[in-house]
């Protein structure tokens, strides 16, 4: 299904954009500690090199005045992951800057069915001794998790004490992460979906690029007199397309009034495109592997899809994304896009209260340079940051849709109920054929979803 593919996306080939810029020493000390200081109290002259290794274990300075502390930090940027090498590299740059701090990595992978990464942060959490910095996944029911531990921070207070720090966070990014109002976790990466369009087609045939519906229309008049397919997409799986489409037609205002009457624009859009031939030709039964296929070898103008996309894309130049435009008589548009984050940090309280070590490595991990070292191979980055330099022009496109987007929401398979869901896509192939109306497809869904079957 389509949402056990994001996760992994999310985990693994979220990772399917990877590593980016230089990163930053981003943050002061936030807790420093006079010349021969500890938690414990003063070290005074003349004691001797035991009491001196106690100093330092506890979080203090050396003779030289330098602090020594061990940060412990779990995250899934481990084995094949493709943010592993750009995190080694952060992590490798910050004690070079910081040589009396030790990053202790415990991350752990998170693909295939051996979880060792969710199971490490289980164990840990059971045992009562999480790592300084967790790197896990947001859902209601982990958050929830940490929450009744007692072990982790409630970020608010903290952010409210740093305004120029909170606010490098997107804020639609920091409320999805919110738990009951708290914000225990920081979002960091996550997906984005949208129009991929190829530029060089639009441009070959004398074409306005798709920011319109009606521009979209026009062009299909054209690709399809020509052999191009307008929209490469299965309607035997359209989930990802289906979603975008309403977020054109819903925008903010109904984009969570599920199955409101807003949605099925989008339906009638798509009903559209295929009864005038913007669909492939076997669109009922085409595989995911083949509409990308299609697209990426030019013999469509478009294809709806996500961020996972990215790295295989990102080698042509003429490759672009944008949100769903504006559909006809919707209210979505460049101001919105589906876009998520299932992960985020998390720190614990004895973390923070030993020294202010643990978070002025997390705002380090958490500043706009360090953000678009990693954006530099995909994803959705949290954090207010530039497109890489030398980026492609995939990527930097991907960047300014995302910095438009004033109002980003996650994907309806991961808020409706499933049998809803599919209820609402299979419909649509009903609609393409004149069987049933959009109105009576989002009736059968919205039943289904208020009823919880």
């Amino acid at each position: 299904m389509k949402k056990a593919g994001k996760a992994v996306v999310l985990m693994t080939a979220l990772a399917v954009t990877g590593a980016l810029l230089g990163g930053c020493a981003g943050g002061t000390a936030d807790s420093k500690t006079e010349a021969g200081q500890t938690e414990a109290g003063k070290t005074e002259a003349g004691k001797g090199a035991e009491d001196s290794a106690q100093t330092e274990a506890a979080g203090g300075k050396g003779a030289e005045g330098t602090v020594k502390e061990d940060i412990r930090v779990v995250t899934y940027f481990a084995g094949s992951d493709a943010y592993a090498p750009v995190w080694k590299e952060v992590c490798a740059d910050y004690m070079k800057d910081h040589p009396g701090i030790t990053i202790v990595d415990e991350s752990q992978p998170t693909s295939g069915s051996n979880d060792l990464f969710k199971t490490k942060v289980q164990a840990d959490l059971a045992a009562g001794n999480p790592a300084d910095l967790v790197l896990y996944y947001t859902g209601e029911a982990y958050t929830k998790t940490f929450e009744d531990s007692g072990l982790f921070v409630d970020f608010g207070d903290i952010l409210k004490a740093d305004p120029e720090w909170a606010g490098n966070f997107k804020e639609s990014p920091l409320e999805n992460v919110q738990y009951q109002g708290k914000q225990y976790a920081l979002p960091f990466i996550g997906y984005y979906e949208g129009m991929f369009y190829n530029k060089a087609l639009f441009e070959q045939y004398g074409l306005e690029e798709p920011t319109t519906w009606e521009n979209i229309m026009k062009a299909n008049e054209v690709f399809s007199q020509n052999d191009i397919v307008t929209l490469s997409m299965s309607l035997g799986m359209p989930y990802i397309t289906t979603e975008n489409f309403i977020m054109g037609a819903s925008g903010k205002e109904n984009h969570r009034n599920y199955f409101d009457d807003s949605w099925g624009i989008a339906i009638d859009c798509i009903a559209e495109l295929y009864q005038k031939g913007g669909l492939p030709k076997d669109t009922f039964t085409i595989s995911e592997d083949d509409v990308r296929l299609l697209f990426s070898e030019g013999k469509a103008a478009m294809m709806i899809n996500g961020s996972w996309c990215t790295e295989s894309l990102q080698g042509n130049p003429d490759m672009r994304i944008i949100s769903m435009p504006t559909l006809p008589g919707g209210t979505g548009g460049e101001n919105c896009a589906i876009a998520g984050f299932s992960s985020g940090w998390h720190m614990t309280k004895a973390a923070n209260e030993r020294s202010g070590e643990t978070l002025k490595f997390l705002k380090y991990m958490t500043s706009p340079e360090t953000m678009a070292r990693f954006i530099a191979y995909g994803g959705s980055p949290a954090i207010v940051c530039d497109a890489p330099e030398n980026s492609s022009e995939l990527l930097k496109s991907a960047v300014t849709m995302l910095e438009k987007a004033q109002y980003q929401d996650a994907a309806l398979d991961s808020q409706v109920n499933h049998e809803a869901y599919e209820t609402l896509n299979n419909g649509i192939q009903y609609v393409c054929e004149g069987q049933m109306t959009s109105a009576e497809v989002l009736k059968q869904a919205k039943q289904l979803n208020e009823s919880g079957q």
